[in-house]
């Protein structure tokens, strides 16, 4: 979305960020705090799939692998 705003290709963006040492990376999260907040979405929300939990930790600024 950034790429798309500054009008670059999302490489460019990449590379650029590599060339000033922005780093994107995971957060530090123990799997037994994503376990609780993984939890607590289900209860709410138990028929929802992975790319909805994913949006649920992303709001509270939490990036996450996908597996």
């Amino acid at each position: 979305e950034l790429a798309k705003t500054l009008g670059l290709h999302r490489n460019t963006l990449r590379l650029y960020m590599r060339a000033h040492g922005i780093i994107r990376r995971y957060s530090e999260l123990t799997n037994a705090d994503l376990d609780i907040l993984v939890g607590e979405f289900k209860k709410k929300q138990p028929d929802s799939g992975i790319r909805y939990i994913i949006g649920f930790l992303r709001r509270y600024g939490l990036r996450v692998q996908h597996r």
